[in-house]
């Protein structure tokens, strides 16, 4: 039990140790968007956060609904007031919880399926698990980028709640009671912070079927924690409940630009080249990235048939070792199988998601893979004549990692760094494309940015920030024929998004061509969701036409929505002087104007 003991503490002493340096990071990438300028964060309010979409970007982006992870940003911002080292060490804390649980979840699992086991071997067992888990290079997107923490949510309430039913399933009334309730709780943290939780049901019938042995014993202990299986059923519907409540659709975020538009069978050759990949990053991890879109893990132009045959036979193989490993090595093949469940949501093989692949995502079902090490390392190391070898081997492999580990971590330090080495390692990405771009329009090198600009939208032609980003380009350059076809594409790919009929329509008045721009605000006010600059640029339209009062009126609807706007307020006055306006209503504009102006 000493050994067991021990085990756990150097597995969360490890974690701790690998990730320190990520306590030096500031907020970088999704951190601006989710945390840095989401007014519900900034402003503390936890009880807001349980209602709002996760994205607080521009209106009609995203529909994500992770009411734990974004309560838990409110709150953390509330304590600790904005400082990102404290954010960095909440994380830091919650990967090395989640590992010393890995740890006890592979004590448990070998003490259950191999009860001859010495208690050494349980201890060497979770030593391994945990780990192997807590020094992963894989695992550095989640915990050394802030809104990585929630997967690190997700995970503790997956783990945590496989761990406590393991723990109260066979114990006394009160005490499976309490454990009900914990794996409940448990059940709605880790589905609140993110969706991928929502596969604890399944994992806890995989543990249970390890136990069970056949399908007709397995039918029997669910009748047997009948109150648990309906308390989890019970959960899941109430957050599904309250995920259409809050953005109208069970549905997620939109579908990934690498998949949009793609048949089912397209769609799968996609997807099958990155079970390749998921095995790389497991067993291989020294090439990382932020990025995993087509241009780095193949090519812009899709897959070839070989990645495609490689990735679906590494999913077959992987698929026909469950059965074969199961009277073997249980928890090999429990592991094998908890991988299987737990990336089937975001694996893009029954949907399309928003994302083709993530690092971060890998979090929760890489659990799976430090199963199979804890099975094969402790097995191993029970039956080796010189054991100290088999140590000595884990531990080379366990520095290995967690030196990769280290020397990622500072790569999300900012958002500078993030795209500095993604150019670096991976210069085909379509956002390696666009970070060059913006660089090189910082130090004028406007053809070279240009050139930079169309690379991206070649590499990705459906993704829209790269589309908007380069007509925008085009229409500060005054290249308005070149800014057309990027604008008019952004427009048809996301017309919910003001952003770019603001832009189009901004064109329009470049041109001159009033009664288009015209046009294109009022198509955009009816598809997009509302928008102070839509009716500004509106206003502007009608005053191009001449037409003062219709001016007036569009601008007063622009700072009903925003009445904060000093620009507007100005504008305002100077329509209504054009107007020959009432005196004291240009004095009111005025007046506001200098009061928003600070």
């Amino acid at each position: 039990m000493r050994s067991y003991r021990l085990a756990l503490a150097v597995v969360a002493a490890t974690a701790v140790a690998v990730f320190f340096g990520s306590l030096d990071n500031g907020f970088a990438y999704d951190d601006q968007g989710i945390i840095v300028q989401n007014p519900v964060v900034t402003d503390g309010d936890v009880v807001a956060a349980l209602g709002q979409p996760y994205w607080a970007g521009e209106a009609g982006v995203g529909r994500l609904y992770r009411p734990v992870a974004q309560a838990a940003f409110a709150a953390q911002w509330r304590a600790f007031g904005g400082e990102a080292r404290a954010f960095h060490m909440v994380n830091v804390l919650l990967h090395a919880l989640v590992a010393t649980l890995v740890a006890v979840l592979c004590g448990q699992l070998v003490h259950r399926w191999r009860p001859e086991a010495e208690a050494r071997e349980r201890a060497v067992a979770a030593l391994l698990g945990g780990a192997f888990f807590a020094v992963h290079p894989v695992h550095v997107e989640a915990v050394a980028n802030v809104v990585g923490q929630a997967e690190l949510w997700a995970a503790l309430g997956v783990v945590g709640g496989v761990v406590v039913h393991l723990g109260t399933r066979s114990a006394e009334f009160g005490a499976r009671v309490m454990g009900t309730l914990g794996v409940g709780t448990l059940f709605a943290v880790g589905f609140g912070a993110k969706e991928i939780a929502i596969v604890l049901p399944a994992l806890l019938l995989l543990i249970e079927a390890g136990d069970a042995g056949g399908v007709r014993a397995l039918a029997g202990r669910l009748l047997d924690h009948l109150p648990r299986v309906l308390l989890l059923a019970g959960v899941g519907c109430s957050m599904l409940v309250a995920r259409l409540d809050v953005l109208g659709a069970l549905a997620g975020e939109d579908v990934t630009a690498a998949l949009a538009g793609l048949g089912t069978m397209e769609r799968l050759a996609h997807v099958f080249p990155l079970w390749t990949e998921y095995l790389r990053l497991l067993v291989w991890p020294m090439t990382l990235a932020a990025d995993y879109d087509p241009g780095v893990v193949y090519p812009a132009s899709g897959p070839s048939v070989l990645q495609t045959t490689l990735g679906l036979a590494v999913l077959i193989g992987g698929l026909a070792a469950i059965p074969w490993c199961w009277k073997r090595q249980r928890l090999v093949a429990v592991g094998a199988a908890w991988f299987a469940i737990a990336i089937l949501p975001v694996s893009n093989l029954l949907f399309a998601t928003g994302s083709l692949m993530a690092e971060r995502t890998l979090f929760l079902p890489s659990v799976g893979w430090s199963l199979v090490v804890a099975g094969l390392g402790s097995r191993a190391w029970s039956r080796a004549a010189r054991p100290r070898t088999i140590g000595l081997a884990a531990v080379v492999v366990a520095l290995l990692l967690g030196v990769r580990s280290i020397t990622r971590v500072p790569s999300w330090e900012s958002s500078f760094t993030v795209m500095q080495t993604l150019v670096r390692d991976h210069p085909t990405s379509w956002r390696s494309h666009k970070a060059r771009a913006e660089g090189l329009v910082n130090v004028g090198r406007f053809e070279d940015a240009a050139e930079a600009y169309r690379a991206g939208v070649a590499a990705l032609p459906n993704r829209f920030d790269m589309v908007a980003a380069t007509g925008a380009f085009f229409k500060e350059q005054r290249r308005l024929a070149e800014a057309r076809p990027y604008l008019e594409s952004a427009v048809a790919l996301q017309p919910a998004r003001p952003s770019p009929w603001v832009l189009l329509a901004e064109l329009e008045l470049l041109e001159g061509r009033f009664r288009e721009a015209h046009s294109v605000a009022t198509r955009g006010i009816a598809s997009a969701v509302e928008s102070a600059e839509l009716w500004g640029v509106l206003s502007e339209a009608y005053v191009g036409g001449g037409l003062l009062d219709a001016a007036v009126r569009a601008r007063r609807v622009s700072l009903a929505l925003e009445p904060g706007s000093a620009q507007g307020w100005t504008r305002l006055a100077e329509l209504l002087e054009a107007a020959g306006g009432n005196p004291e209503a240009i004095a009111e504009a005025r007046r506001r104007a200098a009061a928003e102006g600070g």
